[in-house]
C-alpha cells in the first residue's frame, strides 16, 4: 500500500502554497490551477485537462479510470477566494500558534489540499477498480457555472456520488437552500416635479410594493423546517435621474433564498401577485417580474447508501460518530445535486472564518480530513 504518511503532513504545506496565490484576481486563477497541474503530472499518472485556459476562470479536471468500472466517485472544490480587502496580510501564508492564516485558508483551500493528498495517494495505490475524479473550479464565489458547464457537455460523466472540501467543520453536510435573484420594474411617467400630479412616480410604485411584499415575506418565512428558513430581501432600490423630476421607471433587486424540495417558480408567482395585487389599488401601476438567475438547492437523503458506507468510513477514521449538518449559504453542490447525484460537503475548514479578516484554518485538521478522504477512497474504489 502507498506509504501516505508524508504526504499527509505535505496536504499542510500544498494549502500554504495555495494560500500565498492570489486567486481573487485572474492571474491568480491561472497559477492555482497550473500548481495542482504540475503536482498532478509529476506524481501520478492521472489524465489531467485543464479547461478554459483562454479565460479568466480556467478549471481542471483529474481522472482515474481502470478497465471495467461501474462506479464513479467525484472530489470537488473551488480554489477562487473572495476579495482580500480588509486583511493586513491575506497572502503571506503565515502560520502561527497552530493556525494558518490568510484569504481562502478555510474556504477552501485547506479542503482543496486534503482532496488533492488523497487522490494523488489513491493514484499511486495498486488494484484501483472504480472511477475517480478530481475538479477544481475558480469561479464557485461568484457564479458556480464551472460544474454546470462540466456536468451538461460530458466534461465529467454523471457520477454515482460527490463529495466537496467546504469547510463543513468536519461534519457531513447533506442539505442547503438554493438562491434565485429576481427583478422587478416600474414603469411611470416622467414630470416635472412642481406639477407631479401630470406624472407617474415609479419610485412610489415600487414603495408601494415593497410594503405589500413585507407582509408575504412574514408569511414565507414561517415555512421554517429542518433546513432553515426561506427568505426574500430587497437588496437593491433604483431609479430616478434628478430630485426635480418626476421618476418614470425604477427597479428593485431581490434575493430569495428556498427550502431544498421548494421550487424557486413558486416566489416568482409570488412576487406576481404582490405586484396584481398593487395593480388593483393603482390601476396606473405598471411592472414585471422576471427571474435573472437561479442556483439550486441541495438534498441528499441521509440513508442514500453511498452516504451511509461514508458515515462508517469517517467514524472508523476520525474514531468518532460522523455528524450531519446543513449549509448556511450556497455551494457547487446545488448543480451537482440538480443532475441527480447525491453529493455531500465534508471539509477541514471552520466556516465561522470563511470571507472574514481574520480567516484561518487549524492546520492539523488538514492531514487528518486528507487521511479521511483517502480511507473513502480505498473503501468505495478499490
Amino acid at each position: 500500500m502507498y506509504q501516505y504518511t508524508s504526504l499527509w503532513d505535505r496536504a499542510i504545506r500544498f494549502t500554504q502554497e495555495l494560500s500565498m496565490i492570489n486567486s481573487y484576481e485572474a492571474a491568480g486563477k491561472h497559477a492555482v490551477i497550473a500548481y495542482v497541474e504540475k503536482l498532478l503530472r509529476n506524481e501520478t499518472s492521472a489524465a489531467v485537462t485543464i479547461y478554459d485556459a483562454d479565460t479568466d476562470e480556467p478549471f481542471l479536471i483529474a481522472s482515474l479510470k481502470p478497465e471495467g468500472a461501474v462506479f464513479k466517485f467525484l472530489l470537488e472544490g473551488h480554489l477562487d477566494v473572495v476579495s482580500p480587502e480588509g486583511m493586513e496580510k491575506p497572502f503571506d501564508g503565515i502560520i502561527e500558534d497552530g493556525y494558518l492564516c490568510g484569504r481562502g485558508v478555510s474556504d477552501m483551500k485547506g479542503g482543496a489540499a486534503a482532496q488533492l493528498a488523497a487522490f494523488m495517494a489513491a493514484a499511486n495505490d495498486d488494484g484501483l477498480k472504480q472511477e475517480i475524479y478530481l475538479m477544481f473550479s475558480t469561479d464557485e464565489e461568484y457564479a458556480g457555472a464551472e460544474i454546470k458547464k462540466a456536468l451538461t457537455e460530458g466534461l465529467l460523466p454523471k457520477v454515482d456520488f460527490t463529495m466537496i472540501a467546504e469547510p463543513t467543520d468536519k461534519k457531513l453536510v447533506i442539505a442547503h437552500k438554493g438562491e434565485a435573484w429576481a427583478e422587478v420594474e416600474f414603469f411611470g411617467k416622467s414630470a416635472h416635479s412642481s406639477i407631479p400630479w401630470e406624472g407617474q412616480n415609479a419610485i412610489y410604485m415600487a414603495a408601494r410594493f415593497i410594503e405589500k411584499l413585507r407582509t408575504r415575506i412574514q408569511e414565507i418565512q414561517e415555512q421554517a423546517n429542518e433546513y432553515g428558513t426561506p427568505t426574500m430581501s430587497v437588496g437593491v432600490v433604483s431609479g430616478g435621474s434628478s430630485p426635480n423630476v418626476v421618476p418614470p421607471y425604477a427597479k428593485l433587486r431581490i434575493d430569495i433564498r428556498y427550502l431544498p424540495g421548494q421550487d424557486y417558480r413558486q416566489y416568482e408567482a409570488t412576487l406576481q401577485e404582490v405586484l396584481s395585487d398593487c395593480q388593483k389599488e393603482w390601476p396606473e401601476l405598471k411592472g414585471s417580474v422576471k427571474i435573472t438567475g437561479n442556483w439550486n438547492s441541495l438534498l441528499t437523503c441521509p440513508d442514500e447508501p453511498v452516504l451511509k458506507r461514508v458515515e462508517k468510513i469517517i467514524a472508523a477514521s476520525t474514531g468518532r460518530p460522523a455528524e450531519y449538518t446543513t449549509l448556511k449559504g450556497w455551494g457547487e453542490g446545488g448543480y451537482i445535486n440538480m443532475f441527480g447525484i447525491p453529493t455531500v460537503y465534508y471539509g477541514p475548514g471552520d466556516g465561522s472564518y470563511s470571507h472574514k479578516p481574520d480567516e484561518r484554518i487549524e492546520i492539523q485538521r488538514i492531514p487528518l480530513v486528507a487521511k479521511t478522504y483517502y480511507e473513502i477512497l480505498r473503501e468505495l474504489c478499490f
